[in-house]
């Protein structure tokens, strides 16, 4: 099987079936819920708790947008390259079906003959102008309560094609900032989702009391 623009543009609205049929895991109801909202909604802001598995959703949408031009950001280098795009890597690595379609580097995922069409990059958080001048039509944060509100400006610039998607998850360590009002005074422009790790099968009971 190949995972051709046709395909994609049928698990862009379908991308449980993605997840479970091309990378053959099994998401949770939780994680579910995620990838199912990206594929419903523009705006997607997740609060959770640790060990829910949004690292894993994180990586399975790179690869569910027909033509995407994705950028991935999280506020330290420790975040995005040891846990997200690891966790790319991992999913990657001995697919059968994405291993002959889809290329990953330390910085960049790609569909192969389509190095400058169809690709997600990381991008580090750190400085407001990591994302300027990138016309992205879906970006993606990880860690979004740590990203500060300057580089959040960019990102919204970004969005502006017609379709495109944002996805947002975090853990809601600040009272203040752009994801802490995605769930309050800005909540009806999004969608969201409130994660609690007692609500999880992959967060162990003793980690939650």
């Amino acid at each position: 099987m190949s995972l051709n623009p046709d395909a994609i543009l049928y698990y862009s609205t379908h991308p449980v079936e993605f997840v479970e049929d091309i990378i053959r895991a099994k998401p949770d109801a939780r994680q579910k819920d995620m990838l199912q909202s990206v594929a419903d909604n523009p705006l997607t802001s997740v609060r959770s708790g640790h060990g829910v598995g949004k690292s894993a959703v994180e990586s399975w949408l790179i690869s569910t947008r027909p033509y995407p031009k994705i950028p991935c950001t999280a506020p330290t280098k420790h975040q995005l390259y040891d846990i997200l795009w690891a966790e790319v890597s991992k999913w990657l690595r001995n697919n059968p079906v994405l291993e002959n379609d889809i290329l990953w580097t330390q910085e960049k995922v790609f569909m192969k003959g389509y190095r400058e069409e169809w690709f997600a990059v990381a991008r580090t958080a750190s400085k407001p102008d990591a994302l300027q001048g990138f016309h992205a039509e879906h970006v993606l944060i990880d860690e979004a309560s740590g990203v500060e509100d300057k580089v959040f400006e960019p990102i919204l610039g970004a969005l502006s094609t017609e379709g495109s998607r944002l996805f947002m998850a975090g853990n809601p360590t600040r009272l203040t900032g752009f994801f802490f009002d995605s769930h309050h005074k800005n909540r009806a422009q999004y969608n969201t989702l409130h994660i609690d790790g007692r609500e999880s099968s992959r967060v162990d009971d003793a980690f939650i009391h």
